[in-house]
């Protein structure tokens, strides 16, 4: 399912990851998980030149960064990703579990989605098992 919606939404991510990456990046991986009352949202990405990808996590210990602009942008992140799976559900579409979001410096992107409840799986093993996929 392709609408207008989704890609305003998928081009406000990139806008972001432009905004709070404060280094020149090859590829993003992000993991979002969405679900009544509930979203985890994290993110991996490439610097350029660099085989070992930097954690969302880490960019506010890494680099000398503006720490509540930080936190601001991964709202904006979490909203993105809520605001996408709502839209499923205004679409009529079985709305995804979780989804994996890759982004390319060239400005590529592919979306996988999910749809296995994972509701109750551990945030750790979820992310482990991510990890495990994407993370090569």
């Amino acid at each position: 399912m392709e609408t207008k919606q989704m890609e305003v939404i998928c081009q406000k991510v990139a806008n972001i990851f432009v905004e709070m990456i404060p280094e020149e990046w090859e590829k993003i991986l992000l993991y979002a998980e969405v679900r009544e009352g509930f979203s985890q949202v994290f993110f991996y990405y490439y610097p350029v030149n660099q085989e070992q990808p930097v954690y969302s996590l880490d960019i506010v210990d890494v680099f000398n960064i503006d720490k509540p602009l930080h936190r601001k942008l991964k709202q904006e992140l979490y909203d993105c990703f809520e605001e996408l799976w709502n839209e499923f559900m205004v679409q009529d579409q079985e709305q995804w579990t979780s989804l994996t979001y890759i982004l390319d410096n060239m400005g590529r992107m592919k979306l996988n989605y999910g749809y296995d409840d994972i509701s109750e799986i551990s945030l750790d093993e979820k992310q482990d098992k991510w990890e495990a996929e994407y993370l090569k």
